[in-house]
Protein backbone atom coordinates (compact mmCIF):
# COMPACT_ATOMS: atom_id res chain seq x y z
CA UNK A 1 0.00 0.00 0.00
CA UNK A 2 3.02 2.25 -0.14
CA UNK A 3 2.89 2.78 -3.60
CA UNK A 4 -0.88 3.54 -3.37
CA UNK A 5 -0.01 6.41 -1.03
CA UNK A 6 2.78 7.72 -2.47
CA UNK A 7 0.33 8.03 -5.60
CA UNK A 8 -2.07 9.68 -3.90
CA UNK A 9 0.62 12.46 -2.60
CA UNK A 10 2.00 12.91 -6.29
CA UNK A 11 -1.42 13.63 -7.06
CA UNK A 12 -1.99 16.16 -4.60
CA UNK A 13 1.07 17.84 -5.64
CA UNK A 14 -0.16 17.72 -8.59
CA UNK A 15 -3.25 19.50 -7.90
CA UNK A 16 -1.72 21.91 -5.83
CA UNK A 17 0.60 22.29 -9.38
CA UNK A 18 4.03 21.74 -7.94
CA UNK A 19 6.23 20.43 -9.96
CA UNK A 20 4.38 21.96 -13.02
CA UNK A 21 4.40 25.46 -13.23
CA UNK A 22 0.64 26.06 -12.84
CA UNK A 23 -2.37 23.85 -11.89
CA UNK A 24 -3.84 24.77 -15.66
CA UNK A 25 -0.09 23.92 -16.96
CA UNK A 26 0.08 20.49 -14.88
CA UNK A 27 -3.75 19.61 -16.09
CA UNK A 28 -2.96 20.48 -19.68
CA UNK A 29 0.34 18.42 -19.69
CA UNK A 30 -1.31 15.29 -18.15
CA UNK A 31 -4.48 14.72 -19.96
CA UNK A 32 -2.49 15.96 -23.50
CA UNK A 33 -0.27 13.15 -22.54
CA UNK A 34 -2.01 9.89 -21.14
CA UNK A 35 -5.93 11.14 -22.59
CA UNK A 36 -9.04 9.98 -21.28
CA UNK A 37 -9.04 6.53 -19.75
CA UNK A 38 -7.84 4.82 -22.04
CA UNK A 39 -10.54 2.29 -23.98
CA UNK A 40 -8.06 -0.81 -23.71
CA UNK A 41 -8.66 -0.91 -20.03
CA UNK A 42 -9.90 -4.60 -19.22
CA UNK A 43 -11.04 -6.70 -16.62
CA UNK A 44 -9.86 -5.62 -12.95
CA UNK A 45 -8.03 -2.63 -14.07
CA UNK A 46 -10.87 -0.99 -14.70
CA UNK A 47 -12.20 -1.76 -11.61
CA UNK A 48 -8.64 -0.67 -10.09
CA UNK A 49 -9.08 2.54 -11.83
CA UNK A 50 -12.57 3.63 -10.57
CA UNK A 51 -11.23 3.32 -7.15
CA UNK A 52 -7.98 5.38 -7.94
CA UNK A 53 -10.66 8.43 -9.27
CA UNK A 54 -12.75 7.66 -6.22
CA UNK A 55 -9.98 8.46 -4.27
CA UNK A 56 -8.59 11.52 -5.81
CA UNK A 57 -12.35 12.38 -5.68
CA UNK A 58 -12.85 12.05 -1.60
CA UNK A 59 -9.60 13.80 -1.65
CA UNK A 60 -10.19 16.82 -3.67
CA UNK A 61 -13.78 17.37 -3.07
CA UNK A 62 -14.41 19.11 -0.35
CA UNK A 63 -15.68 22.78 -0.26
CA UNK A 64 -16.26 25.20 -3.28
CA UNK A 65 -19.64 24.16 -3.78
CA UNK A 66 -18.28 20.65 -4.68
CA UNK A 67 -19.99 17.63 -3.55
CA UNK A 68 -18.36 15.63 -1.23
CA UNK A 69 -17.43 11.74 -1.99
CA UNK A 70 -15.77 10.77 0.88
CA UNK A 71 -18.66 9.32 2.87
CA UNK A 72 -19.77 6.81 0.01
CA UNK A 73 -16.06 5.74 -1.05
CA UNK A 74 -15.76 4.60 2.50
CA UNK A 75 -18.62 3.15 2.27
CA UNK A 76 -17.30 1.53 -1.30
CA UNK A 77 -13.79 0.38 -0.11
CA UNK A 78 -15.23 -1.20 3.20
CA UNK A 79 -18.29 -3.32 1.23
CA UNK A 80 -16.07 -4.31 -1.72
CA UNK A 81 -12.84 -4.65 0.04
CA UNK A 82 -12.24 -7.99 -1.16
CA UNK A 83 -13.01 -7.19 -4.49
CA UNK A 84 -10.67 -4.24 -4.72
CA UNK A 85 -7.67 -6.62 -2.84
CA UNK A 86 -7.82 -8.55 -5.70
CA UNK A 87 -8.02 -5.76 -8.32
CA UNK A 88 -5.09 -3.94 -6.61
CA UNK A 89 -2.85 -7.29 -6.88
CA UNK A 90 -3.85 -7.99 -10.44
CA UNK A 91 -2.95 -4.34 -11.34
CA UNK A 92 0.44 -5.28 -9.79
CA UNK A 93 1.14 -8.44 -11.49
CA UNK A 94 0.17 -6.56 -14.60
CA UNK A 95 2.54 -3.58 -14.08
CA UNK A 96 5.58 -5.31 -12.48
CA UNK A 97 8.19 -2.58 -12.38
CA UNK A 98 6.26 -0.05 -13.56
CA UNK A 99 3.44 -0.35 -11.41
CA UNK A 100 4.06 2.81 -9.30
CA UNK A 101 4.86 4.85 -12.72
CA UNK A 102 0.91 3.83 -14.05
CA UNK A 103 -0.34 4.15 -10.74
CA UNK A 104 0.71 7.91 -10.33
CA UNK A 105 -0.29 9.11 -14.12
CA UNK A 106 -4.18 7.24 -13.26
CA UNK A 107 -4.46 9.26 -10.20
CA UNK A 108 -2.87 12.49 -11.97
CA UNK A 109 -5.15 12.08 -14.67
CA UNK A 110 -8.33 12.11 -11.99
CA UNK A 111 -6.50 15.00 -10.20
CA UNK A 112 -6.28 17.44 -12.92
CA UNK A 113 -9.43 18.79 -13.79
CA UNK A 114 -10.78 20.83 -16.42
CA UNK A 115 -13.79 21.68 -14.45
CA UNK A 116 -13.92 19.95 -10.73
CA UNK A 117 -17.38 20.61 -9.55
CA UNK A 118 -19.04 18.41 -12.49
CA UNK A 119 -16.11 16.00 -11.68
CA UNK A 120 -17.43 15.73 -8.04
CA UNK A 121 -20.75 16.16 -8.84
CA UNK A 122 -20.23 12.63 -10.95
CA UNK A 123 -17.88 10.92 -8.53
CA UNK A 124 -20.55 11.40 -5.89
CA UNK A 125 -23.19 9.83 -7.96
CA UNK A 126 -21.03 6.96 -8.99
CA UNK A 127 -19.94 6.38 -5.44
CA UNK A 128 -23.24 6.16 -4.09
CA UNK A 129 -24.54 3.39 -6.61
CA UNK A 130 -21.26 1.50 -6.37
CA UNK A 131 -21.23 1.83 -2.95
CA UNK A 132 -24.90 0.26 -2.33
CA UNK A 133 -23.84 -2.45 -5.42
CA UNK A 134 -23.19 -6.21 -4.63
CA UNK A 135 -19.55 -6.96 -5.30
CA UNK A 136 -20.01 -8.84 -8.87
CA UNK A 137 -22.40 -6.09 -9.83
CA UNK A 138 -19.65 -3.63 -9.45
CA UNK A 139 -17.29 -6.06 -11.20
CA UNK A 140 -19.20 -6.26 -14.26
CA UNK A 141 -20.31 -2.40 -14.06
CA UNK A 142 -16.63 -0.60 -13.57
CA UNK A 143 -16.32 0.69 -16.92
CA UNK A 144 -19.14 2.06 -17.25
CA UNK A 145 -19.15 3.75 -14.26
CA UNK A 146 -15.17 4.63 -14.82
CA UNK A 147 -16.41 6.64 -17.94
CA UNK A 148 -19.07 8.45 -16.31
CA UNK A 149 -16.03 10.36 -14.08
CA UNK A 150 -13.55 10.53 -16.72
Amino acid sequence: MKSTWTAAVLAAFAVAGIGFGSPALAAKTVRESSGQIRQDVVGTEKLWHLRAGLNVAALYCRGNGRERVAPAYAKLLSRHKGLLASAYAAEQRSQGRGFDHHLTQVYNRFALQRSPKRFCAAAADVADEAAVMDSSTLARNAGTLLARID
